[in-house]
């Protein structure tokens, strides 16, 4: 079977991450890659061997292109995904969705009108060690889950935020640490977790107020279907950047992400269940779940099993951003819907 010609639209921060991947992929081939700054494009493309394209027009119009990732601002993300369908291009769509759950909504119809296929970067899903809490969850020797907390404290620079124009802006960006870094906190909270009904959040600018005007810091109550609660707490205003916390507190011991490593904790003793794998590009934290995530994607498409996220995936994470947004607002619990 032929690999699948795939363009990467935007060679920013995640862009080369994708590229990595795509070359890692045997079921996927580097065709291409697109950027609005020639530079930027040249570079990567000269990385890679590949062809150069700095207008989307430009790679939406050829035959030879399959599949796009769409690596743009927050802001383009529903309007390229939506484009990108309708010239029935297959699409790889990194996070978030889109702005809001009522703009996913579209991508979904444009998706489904136009027989596409879309796998959304919910990357985190396929660390080990988050692979392996699920199979732990899901196989029920600790009994159910009683209550679940996840923590994220990382650190985003005035220079962060400078240095794209689109960053911490309501009408470009969607959100500031919420919909940006803690999206896969969120992401989490649902896939180890279940299903949200409720939620009741605050969001406030505590560190950066002089440079954005989205939020830095952020917390809420989760409100479980099965009447268990969860608690999370996110900021970008910490001094470094610590790997994700989470806690699942089951009947018969805790499940413990923490410092990128899966432990057991039960009877007084501390097991090492999983470890994750550093990332070689972009930030270590990350780990190396792009790669995994669009190498299934890929073979997916080959065999026809479906291995990898879709947007109904990231459905229940894009409305628990809604609500939270929602209830700092009200100050008041708000439900969970989702696209």
């Amino acid at each position: 079977m032929d690999a699948k010609n795939a363009v990467i639209l935007g060679c920013g921060a995640i862009g080369p991450v994708h590229a990595a991947a795509i070359a890692e992929a045997p079921d996927a081939r580097l065709y291409g890659v697109c950027d609005i700054v020639p530079e930027r494009s040249a570079a990567l493309a000269g990385q890679y061997g590949c062809k150069s394209f700095t207008s989307a027009d430009e790679v939406l119009a050829d035959p030879e292109v399959d599949t796009v990732h769409i690596c743009l601002p927050h802001y383009l993300h529903a309007p390229m995904a939506i484009r990108a369908a309708e010239a029935g291009k297959h699409i790889v769509l990194e996070k978030p969705v889109a702005l809001n759950a009522a703009e996913a909504a579209g991508i979904v119809r444009a998706v489904e009108k136009a027989g596409v296929t879309c796998c959304v970067i919910l990357q985190n899903r396929f660390n080990p060690s988050v692979e392996k809490a699920k199979e732990w969850i899901d196989k029920g020797e600790l009994g159910r889950m009683l209550g679940l907390r996840c923590i994220l404290t990382w650190h985003r620079t005035p220079e962060y935020y400078r240095s794209e124009e689109w960053r911490g802006k309501w009408a470009t960006e969607g959100g500031g640490l919420l919909i940006n870094q803690a999206v896969h906190m969120l992401d989490m909270l649902y896939h180890l977790g279940g299903q949200v009904e409720s939620v009741k959040g605050t969001t406030d600018t505590r560190v950066l107020q002089d440079v954005i005007e989205v939020e830095d810091t952020a917390e809420a109550t989760l409100y479980y279907k099965d009447g268990k609660k969860g608690f999370f707490y996110a900021t970008n205003g910490y001094s470094g950047n610590s790997p994700f916390f989470v806690e699942m507190h089951m009947e018969k011991g805790l499940l413990r992400y923490t410092d990128n490593r899966l432990l057991l904790i039960r009877d007084g003793t501390e097991e090492v269940l999983a470890s994750d794998t550093a990332a070689e590009l972009g930030k270590s934290y990350w780990g190396k779940g792009h790669a995994k995530l669009v190498a299934l994607y890929y073979r997916s498409r080959q065999t026809g099993v479906k291995e990898y996220t879709e947007l109904s995936d990231a459905a229940a994470s894009m409305g628990l951003l809604d609500a939270i947004y929602a209830s700092s607002r009200s100050r008041f619990r708000e439900f969970v819907h989702t696209y």
